[in-house]
């Protein structure tokens, strides 16, 4: 049983892993905001919204998820992505 359960933990801790948020994928999330926003907004806000839309997205999405819904581009009909737009955009005075 002992055996079985050590197993069953590799295999559910391996997936987990698999789709996991890399600083590497927030960073570029955050850099490839930052080069749009300052053309829109105060590089204060630009860092403000940025942040606050990739700190949005770690806590909503799955890697494998977001990516999905990117490829087919569905991005800005999805629910959970506009709520944190919105909300972002509420944190700078838009």
């Amino acid at each position: 049983m002992k055996i079985l359960f050590t197993i069953l933990v590799l295999i559910f801790s391996t997936l987990l892993q698999a789709n996991e948020w890399k600083m590497e994928y927030l960073k570029e999330i955050n850099d490839g905001c930052l080069k749009t926003a300052v053309d829109n907004v105060s590089i204060g806000e630009a860092f403000e919204y940025c942040g606050c839309s990739t700190h949005g997205i770690y806590d909503e999405f799955e890697v494998d998820e977001l990516i999905d819904i990117f490829s087919y581009g569905g991005l800005l009909e999805n629910k959970k992505y506009m709520r944190i737009i919105t909300d972002c955009n509420k944190k700078i005075g838009y």
